[in-house]
C-alpha cells in the first residue's frame, strides 16, 4: 500500500497530470496521423489508404481489439465490464429517447422503425441489444475480426432475424461512412472515442450522420482527470488486472465539458442533413443530458449517480453523453 501511495504522489505521477495530455484535444490529440481504411465489400488484408481522404481509426487501438475478438462473447473475459455495463447503456438510451417520443415510453420495441448505427461495434454487444428492441442497426468497425465474429454470434439466435429489428455488420471507419452519405435516426459511439486518434474530429464526423430534426447522438468514455487515470489504467489495468493492461490511453481521455463545447460549436452545414437553403448554417444541435455511471466493485454491476451527487464528482471518471440534432 505504501508503494502504491508512493505512486501516486510521485512527480512521476504529478507530470503526467500536469503534462501536455491535459491539454485541449483539438490542440494536440492527433498523435499518430496513420492512415487506416477498410473496404467494406471485400475486406482487404491490405487496406487502400485512398478508400477515405481522412481516417481518425487508430492503427495500434484496431490490432489490441482485434487481437480479442475470440473473447468478445466471453461474459468473464478481457470485455467483461462491457458486457456488465450494456444493460446500462440500453436503459439510459431508451429513456433519452423516450423524452422526444412519448408514445414509445412501454413500448416492447422503443426503437422500431429508426435506422441506428453502432460505430465501434466490436463483437456486437449493444447492436444485437438494440436489435432485439426493434431498431434497424449498422454495426460497423474497422477491425475484420471484430465483424467476423460479431456476424458468427449473431446466427446463433434465429430470433434477431425475425424482426421487427434488423441486424448487419459492415467493416468500415465513420469517416467513410459519412462519405458515403449515410444518415441515421441514432448514432451510438460508446466506448470507442477514447480509443481513436483525434477525438473531437471523430466526434464531428458521427454528428454529420446524425438525421436532423431530432436525431440523437449518443457516447459513453472516460473523462480525463486524475482520479480516472488511478481507476482505469493504475488500478484496474496495472494492480488488479480487470481489463488488459494497454487498454486505456490516458491521453485519449475526453472531459465532459469537451465534449460540450465541441457540440455547441458545431455548424449544420459540414454534415450529410446538409442543403443549400438559409438554415444550412445554423448550429448542429445541443448536449441534452450528461450522466455519470460507476461500477458497484461488490456486485459487479454499473450504476448511474444519484442527481443529488455534485457534477464534479459523478462526472470524473465514466459518464454517458445524450447529445440531440436540431
Amino acid at each position: 500500500m505504501s508503494k502504491l501511495c508512493s505512486i501516486i504522489k510521485g512527480t512521476q505521477f504529478t507530470k503526467l497530470i500536469n503534462s501536455a495530455t491535459f491539454l485541449h484535444p483539438t490542440r494536440n490529440f492527433a498523435r499518430s496521423h496513420r492512415i487506416a481504411n477498410l473496404q467494406t465489400e471485400s475486406f482487404p488484408s491490405n487496406p487502400d489508404p485512398s478508400s477515405s481522404k481522412f481516417s481518425t481509426v487508430n492503427e495500434a487501438e484496431i490490432l489490441k481489439f482485434s487481437q480479442l475478438a475470440e473473447e468478445w462473447w466471453s461474459p468473464n473475459g478481457p470485455v467483461k465490464l462491457l458486457h456488465s455495463m450494456n444493460p446500462l447503456r440500453v436503459a439510459y438510451m431508451r429513456r433519452q429517447y423516450s423524452k422526444c417520443s412519448e408514445e414509445r415510453g412501454e413500448n416492447h420495441f422503443p426503437f422500431k422503425g429508426l435506422r441506428i448505427l453502432d460505430i465501434g461495434c466490436g463483437g456486437g454487444v449493444l447492436a444485437e441489444s438494440l436489435s432485439r428492441l426493434g431498431g434497424s442497426v449498422v454495426g460497423a468497425d474497422a477491425s475484420w475480426e471484430n465483424i467476423q465474429i460479431a456476424k458468427s454470434h449473431a446466427l446463433k439466435d434465429p430470433m434477431l432475424h425475425l424482426g421487427p429489428g434488423k441486424l448487419e455488420y459492415r467493416c468500415i471507419t465513420a469517416e467513410k461512412l459519412l462519405e458515403q452519405g449515410e444518415i441515421f435516426d441514432i448514432v451510438c459511439a460508446m466506448e470507442i472515442i477514447e480509443h481513436v486518434n483525434n477525438p473531437l474530429e471523430f466526434l464531428r464526423t458521427c454528428a454529420g450522420m446524425v438525421k436532423a430534426g431530432g436525431g440523437h447522438l449518443f457516447l459513453s468514455t472516460i473523462s480525463r482527470t486524475p482520479l480516472s487515470y488511478f481507476l482505469t489504467i493504475l488500478l484496474a489495468e496495472k494492480i488488479l488486472g480487470v481489463v488488459p493492461n494497454g487498454t486505456h490511453d490516458f491521453s485519449g481521455y475526453i472531459r465532459p465539458d469537451e465534449i460540450q463545447q465541441e457540440v455547441q460549436n458545431l455548424k449544420a452545414d459540414n454534415d450529410n442533413n446538409a442543403t443549400n437553403d438559409s438554415h444550412a448554417s445554423e448550429r448542429w444541435g445541443a448536449v441534452t443530458d450528461v450522466t455519470g455511471i460507476g461500477l458497484n466493485p461488490i456486485t459487479g454491476r454499473w450504476f448511474e449517480f444519484y442527481k443529488w451527487v455534485p457534477k464534479r464528482i459523478q462526472l470524473d471518471v465514466n459518464y454517458l453523453l445524450t447529445a440531440r440534432r436540431a
